[in-house]
């Protein structure tokens, strides 16, 4: 039987932020994860833990200077909003055309524009689990914490110069009024060349409305045999991507986008952080026909890498783990319609599980501008911290973060965490690793060879193991552990008991 097992960091409270540039208010829990079962990191997702390589991590959110709220999108409740169809519109221009669009007329002032990624690169020790019996405690690297922030600026609209009004044109929108006009005259040029003569009336504005609403599915679709360029989207598992075009435009991209310095991007960092994971592949037939596991989904342009997206996929939904691009094809905003394809990949997994139906897009950071975009996704939901059910994210959820950045957001008195780690009833289930062999905490403590243990009180018990075993309790760890993975995963997964 498979588990998952992991080492226990603790909290730091003396983060970087890389959201608010404090230097010591971040205040993050952490492990490091040997094996992680799917189903398993299905439930941390949803407590509010998200995983960067082999480290997963928590943010504090009553305390932390950045409240992080994971967020989900429901895939089959999802409509594309007029902007998200731009986009799409302007992908499908390129490949027909091979002509690159003007971005200093099309830029859009939504917020949902911003290409901005969330995931920290955590420095953590490569660990053989075969060779830790002996070896010092592990070193917590929560303090080198470094969440990465995109750092493209936003120049802001330059007005047309070029623009010559039309009559009877509504000087309050001149662009929209020009560009349908252009529209028209498009297709009044098909019909002609094929002998036919249009005309521009007949629909109804019933008609017209269900005619342009279109799915991402339908927007993909529009590929012909004649466009200049082919676009191909592959999935991979992530293993299987551990090569050198991957890595030089991860190199690229980081150099580029992120301003890192030449020579910090390395392929070994670059593996430990995308390439390795503690996901085991699983492939079932509850499992979608690539399994569950890491992934790589590549953009290829003709015969040119120009995108990587890494994905987890999971029993109830495709996670998104990090996404990087070539920064010459910014123009496509290969941000915005990389998370437009993987809601289409999530609904096409739907069709066969139709439980899987979930896209989440890591965390929501109310108080910071830049990450705030991930909310314009229709149908997304924020996880409650405390009582860790979803709760729609709407005006009124947005006007409780505007009062106070940290909320409880299930505003039910009567809701609580149906999935609660209480000490004195679930700690002596927690399953422990300890010397190559597992067992309950109950098990490990009484193995200690002690007549009275089981008849003394639960602090008494605590001292004399306190006694027994020096000064590495673990007791506190795992209750505080318990709390934060719940009694399910604390109950399922191996927590490790390094020795001195």
């Amino acid at each position: 039987m498979p588990f998952s097992i992991i080492q226990y960091y603790g909290k730091s409270d003396k983060g970087r932020c890389g959201y608010c540039r404090s230097t010591s208010s971040a205040i993050t829990h952490s492990f490091h994860s040997f094996t992680l079962i799917p189903q398993d990191y299905q439930e941390l997702l949803d407590r509010g833990w998200r995983r960067s390589g082999h480290y997963i991590y928590k943010p504090k959110n009553i305390t932390t200077c950045c409240p992080c709220y994971t967020i989900k999108c429901n895939s089959q409740e999802f409509k594309l909003s007029k902007s998200h169809k731009k986009i799409l519109k302007r992908m499908n221009k390129f490949l027909r055309d091979g002509v690159r669009p003007n971005i200093e007329q099309e830029k859009e002032k939504d917020e949902s524009f911003q290409e901005i990624v969330d995931i920290p690169q955590i420095k953590k020790a490569e660990i053989n689990i075969n060779e830790i019996k002996g070896d010092k405690q592990l070193e917590n690297p929560i303090n080198t914490l470094m969440i990465k922030e995109n750092q493209i600026q936003n120049t802001p609209q330059k007005a047309s110069t070029s623009f010559q009004q039309q009559p009877n044109c509504n000087e309050t929108n001149p662009r929209r009024k020009k560009a349908k006009q252009l529209r028209l005259e498009r297709k009044k040029a098909k019909y002609e060349a094929k002998g036919q003569s249009y005309e521009p009336v007949g629909l109804n504005l019933a008609q017209q409305k269900t005619s342009s609403e279109k799915t991402i599915r339908e927007f993909i679709g529009e590929v012909e045999e004649s466009n200049c360029h082919k676009l191909k989207v592959i999935l991979v598992p992530s293993v299987n991507s551990r090569n050198q075009d991957v890595f030089e435009l991860y190199k690229k991209y980081q150099i580029v986008v992120h301003r890192d310095p030449p020579e910090k991007p390395t392929f070994k960092q670059f593996e430990r952080f995308l390439v390795k994971s503690p996901l085991k592949k699983t492939a079932n037939q509850s499992s979608p026909p690539d399994g569950f596991g890491s992934f790589h989904q590549q953009y290829w342009l003709d015969e040119k890498l120009i995108a990587v997206g890494v994905l987890d996929i999971l029993p109830f939904c495709v996670s998104s783990v990090y996404f990087f691009y070539d920064p010459d094809y910014s123009f496509l905003s290969l941000g915005t319609y990389s998370s437009l394809r993987e809601l289409e990949f999530t609904q096409r997994l739907s069709e066969i599980i139709p439980s899987l139906k979930y896209y989440y897009m890591g965390f929501y950071i109310h108080n910071c501008p830049k990450m705030k975009y991930k909310g314009n996704l229709s149908s997304s939901y924020l996880l409650c911290p405390e009582t860790f059910t979803w709760v729609n994210l709407n005006d009124d959820v947005r006007n409780l973060l505007d009062i106070a950045k940290y909320q409880r957001l299930n505003r039910n008195p009567e809701v609580v965490d149906a999935n609660e780690f209480k000490e004195s009833n679930d700690l002596d289930g927690v399953l422990v690793l300890s010397e190559n062999r597992y067992c309950t905490y109950k098990t490990y403590i009484q193995s200690f060879n002690i007549d009275t243990l089981d008849n003394l009180l639960d602090m008494v018990r605590s001292r004399i193991y306190e006694e027994v075993t020096g000064d590495n309790d673990e007791r506190s760890s795992i209750i505080e552990y318990g709390k934060l993975v719940g009694k399910s995963c604390a109950q399922r997964m191996l927590y490790l008991i390094v020795p001195d």
